[in-house]
Parts: structure tokens; sequence; C-alpha cells
């Protein structure tokens, strides 16, 4: 799965912007964006880079699912 195959550099960013405001964790995500786009692994052009860029999304939302578990308690 390529998550922006075709989209316009412009709407990517637009994306990656609107998914970063959506979520509470948002600055660890754009800490996390940071240097996958630095080091280009954001075009996701093999499968070792779509499970890499998977694999850090994933690690994101489990850390945020932690710490919303500790605030409502």
């Amino acid at each position: 799965m390529k998550f922006s195959e075709g989209v316009p550099p412009d709407l990517v960013e637009q994306m990656i912007t609107k998914f970063c405001v959506d979520h509470p964790e948002r600055y660890l995500l754009a800490f996390v964006y940071g240097p996958l786009g630095q080091h280009d692994l954001l075009r996701v052009r093999t499968d070792a880079e779509k499970f890499l860029l998977l694999a850090a999304l994933n690690l994101v939302e489990c850390i945020a699912y932690v710490g919303a578990q500790l605030q409502s308690r």
C-alpha cells in the first residue's frame, strides 16, 4: 500500500498536516515525520520503506494510547 501514490506533493503535505492536527500526539508524530522526511522515507518506494513507516506510526499510536490511559486515571 502506498499512501501517497499519484497524489501531488502539496496535497501530501496537507494530508500529513491534517493527520498531525487531528491526533493528540501531534508533537511526537511531528518528531517522527521529521527524520523520516529527511531520509526520504515518506515516499514509500519499497516494501522495506512501507514497513518502516508503518512501524514508526504504530509506535507513535502505542505511545499515545498508553499516555491517554494514564491521563484517564
